[in-house]
C-alpha cells in the first residue's frame, strides 16, 4: 500500500517534470550571462612567492612579539621578527614604490596616491604570515602576468634597500626565497566555471521558489 508521504512525493516529481523547461530556462539564461560578464571583465593574473619568515631563515623560531628582535645562535648579529616585516611589506614607503616603479596610478586608473596605496595594500595584494609553517607569502595581481611576476620581485628586491636605508638589521639579504614567483599562466579572476555554476544554481533556487509560490497561491484559490 502507497502512502501519503510516497503519493505526495509522486505528485511533486510530476509537477517539476512537466515544469522542466522552464527549470533548465532558469538555470541556463543566468549561466549565460554569468558566462558573459565574466569574459568581459578584464582577467587578473596572480603572481606568488614564499620566504622563510625571518627568525627561522636566522636558525630559531618565530618570534610573536611585534617588534621583538632575535640573536642568532652564538653570532651576536640581530634580526627583525616577521611581523616586523610584514609591517615593512605593508608600509606606505613600500607602497609607493611599488606605484612608483609600474606607475600603477594610470594602470589603475586611479586619481588620487593615497587612493592607490590603498588598493594595492587591502585589494591588489596580499600578504599572509604562516607561523605554523614559518614562511610568509606575498601575492599581487595584475592585468599582466608579467607585471604580476615583476611586481612580486620589486617587492623583494626593495624589502632589502629598504633594510639598509632604514637599518633594520644587520643580517643580509633580509629574506630567503623559497619558491620564487614566476609568470602566471592561467587568470586567477574571473573563475567562469564557478560564476556561471552560481549564477546558474540561483536561477534554478528562484525557479523553484516561484513555482511553488504560484502553487500555493493556486490552491489557496
Amino acid at each position: 500500500m502507497v502512502n501519503n508521504e510516497e503519493l505526495d512525493l509522486m505528485e511533486i516529481f510530476h509537477k517539476l517534470w512537466s515544469k522542466k523547461f522552464f527549470l533548465m530556462f532558469c538555470v541556463l539564461i543566468p549561466a549565460i550571462i554569468a558566462l558573459i560578464v565574466s569574459l568581459l571583465i578584464p582577467k587578473r593574473y596572480t603572481a606568488i612567492t614564499t620566504i622563510l619568515a625571518p627568525e627561522v631563515a636566522a636558525g630559531g623560531g618565530v618570534i610573536q612579539t611585534p617588534f621583538g628582535g632575535f640573536s642568532t645562535s652564538g653570532l651576536g648579529e640581530s634580526t627583525i621578527s616577521s611581523q616586523a616585516l610584514i609591517a615593512l611589506l605593508k608600509s606606505d614607503r613600500m607602497l609607493e614604490d611599488v606605484i612608483d616603479q609600474f606607475n600603477l596610478i594610470k594602470v589603475l586608473r586611479i586619481e588620487k596616491r593615497r587612493d592607490a596605496i590603498e588598493f594595492l595594500r587591502d585589494e591588489m595584494s596580499l600578504i599572509e604570515f604562516l607561523a605554523d609553517a614559518g614562511t610568509i607569502n606575498i601575492s599581487v595581481w595584475s592585468y599582466s602576468p608579467e607585471m604580476s611576476k615583476k611586481i612580486v620581485e620589486f617587492y623583494l628586491e626593495n624589502l632589502e634597500k629598504l633594510n639598509r636605508t632604514l637599518e633594520l638589521t644587520s643580517i643580509y639579504p633580509i629574506v630567503k626565497v623559497l619558491s620564487p614567483p614566476f609568470v602566471p599562466e592561467e587568470k586567477s579572476f574571473p573563475k567562469v566555471k564557478i560564476n556561471m555554476a552560481i549564477a546558474g544554481l540561483g536561477g534554478l533556487i528562484c525557479g523553484l521558489l516561484f513555482f511553488y509560490i504560484k502553487e500555493r497561491t493556486a490552491n489557496i484559490r
